[in-house]
């Protein structure tokens, strides 16, 4: 049968239309892939976690732990920097990077690793055991340099296969080498050196697994300032998001004390379990919403699908966290861990709206609009965060970090609904009915608890019968999205 063409277009003109419109698919396609691959790969990389953190917790004490949190406060910072942020103008654009542009990357790249790395060593050495401990894992900043481009490489071809897998192999690497250390006497510096161990695995399996292999370094003003004007923008909304979170863990310090620091770490850390949904999603919107835009697609309709989703599936996580935490992490961690869970359900009633909002929005502001608005949006949820959390810590304790994260959460989720009706589009709408239904089932769950319960059987239970209430919440309020994002899931894995 002859195709139909549209009346008074040339040929070619349909054939391009119908290229482009494969092309779009392919990419959203792919962009679905990666997140569904990520997800599975942060699930994964999240149990390992959960399990080595269990064992650590056994091992180590609560204020051992806040020494490797105020650590990895320094380091992730540092590692801001070495990562490749200032190349996401490279994932933007449409043409291809050159081998000088992502020369010049690495050599940035590796100079501000470098020089992390030697400042805090030599203010770290001076500071204690706990600079001590800093200096030691700021070293592993120089090898996650190396990786910068060769992730820019895969991200920008939405090949995410290969960096699902690395992230997975450096967090076994990380907790196999921390569990053997700390088991043999190592203490802290199991962990310190644990973290050496895993950004060497990890840029070794990056490179090996990039199409470019091995780059040297190279810089060149020129290249570099073609990359800098966005780059820099995009990496202050990180530098913010990055002193919220590091500020926090500061003034948690500074009023409560290196033990809550220490409940504060695992709460965070488990936190991550859900999170991982919307790691997954605000990693690939970009380069997604990037591609299609290059390709002249209206990236709005991919929005809303985004809110969707995202909306439904954070609350199949968040609603049974919310509900059993505080029979959970007890039975988990012990008796003398059980204020770790006071934060959890505040941190769940935030991010359940704030989750599915910035998600559609961060992806289509990079892509369509700039910096702008994540910046203000992050920089204000770090200053509402921060400001809760130290007004309500001394009369609340932990519990305060908590409360704090929900307000901020509720406070960046306006700024982005605003944003997004400026550009035409309606997102709050969409996630109404998914947010009701994960509020009902955590209350109906923790209602139905058994008094006094502290062993794991009933918090597992209090979680299954909060899953299972959100399911039929679901099935009966929101049954299209629900079996579309199932068929969807499934046609990928």
């Amino acid at each position: 049968m002859a195709s139909v063409r549209p009346p008074g277009r040339p040929d070619e003109d349909f054939d391009d239309a119908s290229s482009a419109a494969e092309r779009a698919a392919s990419i959203r396609d792919r962009g679905a892939a990666g997140a569904v691959l990520l997800t599975i790969r942060a699930a994964g990389a999240q149990a390992v976690a959960f399990v080595g953190t269990v064992v650590l917790a056994h091992q180590l004490t609560p204020t051992t732990l806040g020494i490797v949190a105020f650590g990895t406060t320094i380091v992730t910072v540092g590692n801001f920097f070495a990562d490749g942020g200032l190349g996401v103008a490279l994932i933007r654009r449409g043409d291809d990077p050159t081998v000088d542009e992502l020369r010049a990357l690495l050599a940035l790249q590796l100079v501000l690793a470098l020089i992390i790395a030697l400042g805090a060593t030599g203010i770290g050495l001076l500071a204690g055991t706990t600079g001590a401990v800093t200096a030691v894992m700021a070293w592993s900043l120089p090898f996650l340099a190396l990786r910068a481009p060769h992730a820019i490489a895969l991200e920008r071809a939405l090949e995410y296969r290969p960096i699902a897998a690395t992230e997975f192999a450096e967090s076994l690497v990380f907790y196999a080498w921390a569990i053997a250390t700390v088991a043999a006497g190592w203490g802290v510096w199991g962990v310190a050196t644990a973290a050496i161990a895993r950004s060497v695995a990890g840029s070794v399996l990056m490179t090996a697994a990039s199409p470019l292999k091995v780059l040297t370094p190279r810089l060149g003003r020129g290249t570099l300032r073609s990359m800098l004007v966005f780059g820099a923008g995009f990496q202050a909304v990180g530098l913010a998001g990055l002193l919220r979170e590091q500020g926090l863990n500061l003034v948690i310090v500074a009023v409560a004390g290196e033990r809550v620091l220490g409940y504060w770490s695992v709460a965070y850390r488990l936190m991550q379990a859900p999170f991982w949904v919307f790691q997954a999603l605000w990693r690939v919107s970009y380069p997604t919403m990037a591609r299609l835009r290059a390709h002249g697609e209206d990236t709005r309709l991919t929005v809303q699908r985004f809110a969707r989703v995202t909306a439904l599936l954070s609350g199949a996580m968040l609603a049974p966290l919310a509900a059993s935490a505080h029979i959970v992490v007890p039975a988990l961690f012990g008796a003398n861990w059980a204020p770790t869970a006071d934060p959890l359900p505040w941190a769940c009633a935030g991010l359940v709206i704030s989750g599915p909002i910035s998600v559609a929005t961060a992806g289509y502001m990079y892509a369509e609009q700039g910096v702008r608005t994540p910046l203000v949006a992050t920089v204000i949820n770090g200053v509402v965060w921060i400001g809760v959390t130290a007004i309500l810590l001394p009369p609340l304790g932990i519990a305060a970090v908590g409360i704090g994260w929900m307000v901020a959460s509720w406070t960046e989720a306006a700024i982005f609904a605003r944003a997004l009706h400026r550009a035409g589009v309606a997102v709050v709408g969409m996630i109404i009915v998914p947010v009701i239904a994960a509020v009902a089932s955590a209350l109906l769950a923790f209602g139905a608890q058994t008094p006094l319960a502290t062993s794991l059987v009933p918090g597992i239970a209090t979680a299954v019968v909060a899953l299972a209430a959100y399911l039929a919440l679901s099935y009966a309020f929101n049954r299209p999205d629900l079996l579309a994002t199932a068929r969807r899931v499934r046609s990928l894995t």
